[in-house]
């Protein structure tokens, strides 16, 4: 079976190995430039970037939103603090909302600006406009998504995903929380629900819940009935990170359904609906981007 909980050697391996990798792209004096959230990915990181350049060569930014929780802004200034790096917040409360009421313009796609799922969609799509901006003035974008993400299809290949370099996008999840202990991440980010932050009480485990009973990832705001919520929430009751991280490790390895709901605990009904929301994934957000006709 597939093996997603390393050693405290190959994690130390595997922090060399992420430095390395940055020194060989970002050149020297280069700066770098990171989105932090307050979340797990993204203080890995800035704290990785940090140790590897030095504070003076990376930039962190954190854009404050509309039903932003305290603990995320108060975990990147925390963050900022540890690192001794100054802390850009960039206020863009009203930006969001804006944005999609413009949107709604295109009456086919049924945009809603007082929606759930467009609104947060357009928090993210922001970071788009913040990153290009300040990689127009000569910085090295770095990226946290992570593996687990990436699979899925959990991210938006045009917001959160643009990035010069991933330095974790190799990991998964549960591997990214274990070298979160090496990288210096406080304990309270460590153990916190993973979250986008898009609006009070989101998990990701929950969304992910929702994406696995619709077989693919939600694209346009849809009703779910209160039977559908209850099923829902069966799904969620029953992931975590490791039990996820080692589906899609083990469905990335072609071994059965049955055997990795044995190893997993999870029923064969949610891996075969993981292996279709995945295939989705592979299929719409994870196909190459800056394709030309020289490449084909």
């Amino acid at each position: 079976m597939v093996k997603i909980k390393m050693t405290d050697q190959e994690l130390q391996k595997e922090m060399e190995r992420i430095q390395e990798f940055l020194r060989s792209y970002v050149r020297e004096g280069e700066r770098v430039v990171i989105g932090v959230s307050g979340g797990l990915d993204s203080d890995v990181v800035a704290r990785i970037a940090v140790n590897t350049f030095g504070k003076k060569r990376v930039k962190l930014f954190t854009v404050l939103q509309s039903d932003m929780e305290d603990k995320y802004i108060r975990n990147a200034r925390n963050l900022a603090q540890d690192v001794g790096v100054v802390l850009v917040e960039l206020d863009m409360q009203k930006l969001p909302y804006e944005f999609m009421k413009a949107m709604e313009a295109d009456t086919e796609e049924e945009f809603h600006a007082d929606g759930l799922i467009d609104p947060a969609r357009a928090k993210c799509s922001l970071r788009t406009m913040i990153i290009s901006t300040y990689q127009d003035r000569g910085y090295v974008v770095l990226g946290t998504s992570n593996k687990t993400e990436i699979k899925t299809g959990f991210y938006m290949p045009f917001g959160d995903a643009q990035a010069h370099i991933k330095p974790i996008a190799h990991l998964y999840k549960s591997q990214v929380c274990q070298l979160a202990k090496m990288a210096g991440t406080r304990e309270e980010v460590i153990h916190q629900p993973a979250s986008a932050g898009f609006w009070k009480g989101q998990e990701d485990l929950e969304d992910l819940a929702y994406w696995i009973y619709n077989e693919k990832p939600i694209g346009k705001e849809q009703h779910f009935t209160e039977e559908d919520d209850e099923k829902v929430g069966e799904i969620y009751k029953m992931l975590n990170r490791e039990n996820v991280d080692t589906t899609i490790a083990c469905l990335e390895e072609g071994i059965s359904i049955e055997d990795i709901s044995k190893e997993t605990g999870l029923s064969e009904n949610i891996i075969n609906s993981m292996k279709k929301m995945i295939d989705y994934a592979a299929a719409t957000k994870n196909r190459p981007l800056l394709v030309s006709m020289e490449q084909r």
